[in-house]
């Protein structure tokens, strides 16, 4: 078959020519399937998607009536904190958030403990802190000492508060736990007691469905699909283009 040069012309929009047409038809398709692919996919966990609360949302909304009026039990505030630490330990924490979650723990704490107790706690906690901001600006030598200051202070802290809370010493909450607090009680504000329900459920209550949950080769399915199904289909996509395409060539323009 004999061709002019304008039939290897190419444009995508207005094709001029049979195996132009054809070439736009094959791509056209392999972009619809790649949309429907990576969109059809979002949409149907949108479609399905339930909101599930993590157990420690639960038993934060099962406490929280009793510790925001000051009715709880010792054993509703010490439920309250380790659900408000499980919150403060995620890294995705806004900092204005982080400040509710403190303002929370920090009132229940310094309510459990004796007035003599407080003023301990809140040295401990101040040179927590103090140290802590030393860290950024210290050098070598500072930073072993001062890493070294925070062990000790972390460790009177919890000595202090774990019979109280009932945290093990080696846990990881024990860890997380003098960090959670301010070196003083100011209450919590009506903001703090508006506040701490919506931060408690923006991060302990996720949109779960059986497309989340489903374990495929190890990985939730739906981090499976978008990670590396994707990623294989579009190869995938790329071959298939090649092979018609090449055959388009040999169908118009073999000689």
């Amino acid at each position: 078959m004999k061709t002019n040069d304008n039939e290897y012309h190419f444009n995508l929009f207005k094709p001029t020519t049979e195996h132009g047409r054809k070439n736009r038809n094959i791509i056209l398709t392999m972009v619809l399937i790649w949309f429907v692919s990576v969109f059809g996919f979002q949409l149907l966990l949108v479609i399905l998607q339930k909101p599930t609360p993590e157990k420690a949302y639960t038993t934060f909304e099962s406490v929280w009536d009793n510790v925001k009026t000051g009715n709880a039990s010792v054993t509703e505030k010490q439920d309250f904190i380790k659900s408000v630490i499980s919150v403060y330990g995620k890294s995705s924490v806004k900092k204005e958030n982080r400040e509710i979650l403190r303002n929370g723990v920090t009132g229940v704490v310094f309510s459990m403990v004796s007035d003599s107790g407080k003023v301990l706690l809140a040295g401990n906690i101040s040179s927590l802190l103090e140290s802590k901001e030393k860290l950024s600006t210290a050098n070598d030598e500072e930073y072993v000492q001062l890493q070294s200051s925070l062990s000790e202070t972390k460790k009177s802290i919890n000595e202090m508060l774990d019979p109280v809370i009932g945290i093990e010493p080696t846990s990881v909450e024990a860890s997380i736990l003098p960090y959670c607090l301010n070196n003083s009680d100011k209450g919590l504000s009506q903001d703090d007691i508006d506040a701490l329900p919506k931060v408690m459920k923006l991060y302990l209550v996720h949109n779960q469905s059986f497309l989340t949950d489903t374990k495929f080769l190890g990985f939730p399915f739906h981090y499976f699909y978008t990670a590396e199904f994707l990623l294989i289909l579009f190869v995938m996509l790329c071959l298939i283009y090649y092979f018609r395409i090449e055959k388009l060539d040999k169908q118009y323009f073999t000689t």
